[in-house]
């Protein structure tokens, strides 16, 4: 995340290969809150989901100032995630199914949110797949293959033509198999406790976007 928000700051984006780089963070994040739903019921599913939300109104601010986005923060879509994680098992799969694949024709359009509705419903994808719902498989890799893709149609408009779908496509391969290859290391190491303050996280977030914002003043521009 901090080497995306690097480039997105310092670089404006110039470099692709860190921007791939940063595919890794977002599907992480969703797995983190699908991990935290699934260990609260239904009553504290919600109070999590308000906590983000309050906390993504409190990074908006720090949010645009460092990126210069009138999009919603990633917080406010982990946000609408968790809430939809925590109902996901009371449907029936072919519901929430149909709902993954209109979230991911959706990102075709541009979004208000930070990976637009294939965000929103990733976190639910996970949940399904932890608990062993092998059918949700292919949903969840079109949802992470997709959750980068807002406003695919107004790009192609613009008549980028073939290059749009080579870089579209780095980077569906990326949120795919960079958050696979950080879970299948991470699954190998020695349980260990907290290693940070428990809201450590939540302070990082808005911090490091403000400390980027002043170093990118102070040295790049």
């Amino acid at each position: 995340m901090v080497i995306d928000h690097m480039n997105a700051i310092w670089f404006g984006e110039a470099f692709f290969p860190l921007h791939l780089l940063g595919r890794a963070s977002f599907p992480l994040f969703c797995y983190a809150v699908a991990a935290a739903v699934m260990k609260k019921d239904a009553g504290g599913a919600g109070r999590y989901a308000a906590k983000l939300l309050v906390l993504g109104a409190l990074v908006q601010p720090f949010y645009q100032l460092a990126l210069g986005l009138e999009t919603g923060n990633v917080v406010f879509t982990l946000a609408a995630g968790a809430a939809l994680a925590a109902f996901s098992s009371r449907v029936r799969p072919w519901q929430i199914y149909a709902l993954y694949i209109v979230a991911a024709l959706s990102m075709l359009l541009p979004t208000a949110l930070e990976f637009g509705l294939a965000g929103i419903m990733l976190p639910s994808a996970i949940v399904l797949a932890l608990r062993g719902q092998r059918s949700v498989y292919p949903f969840l890799i079109l949802l992470l293959f997709s959750a980068n893709m807002g406003g695919l149609l107004e790009t192609l408009r613009q008549g980028m033509g073939g290059n749009v779908w080579i870089a579209y496509s780095a980077v569906g391969l990326a949120s795919t198999l960079l958050p696979w290859l950080v879970l299948s290391i991470a699954k190998d190491l020695k349980p260990s406790g907290r290693y940070l303050p428990k809201y450590a996280l939540h302070v990082f977030y808005p911090a490091h976007l403000l400390l980027l914002k002043a170093l990118g003043l102070a040295f790049f521009t």
